[in-house]
């Protein structure tokens, strides 16, 4: 029941304010995960 009393309400208006539309996080120098994590901990150990 209050989630449909806050769905409904709106935001008010706030003069004023705007927010850049950016992200939040810097890359990392580190590759993406593209195998499972028990493979890729295989790997390290016999590296």
């Amino acid at each position: 029941m209050r989630l449909k009393v806050i769905a409904h309400k709106g935001v008010p208006e706030r003069p004023g304010r705007s927010e850049p539309r950016v992200r939040k996080r810097r890359p990392k120098i580190y590759p993406l995960m593209t195998k499972p994590r028990n493979e890729l901990r295989k790997q390290l150990q016999t590296a």
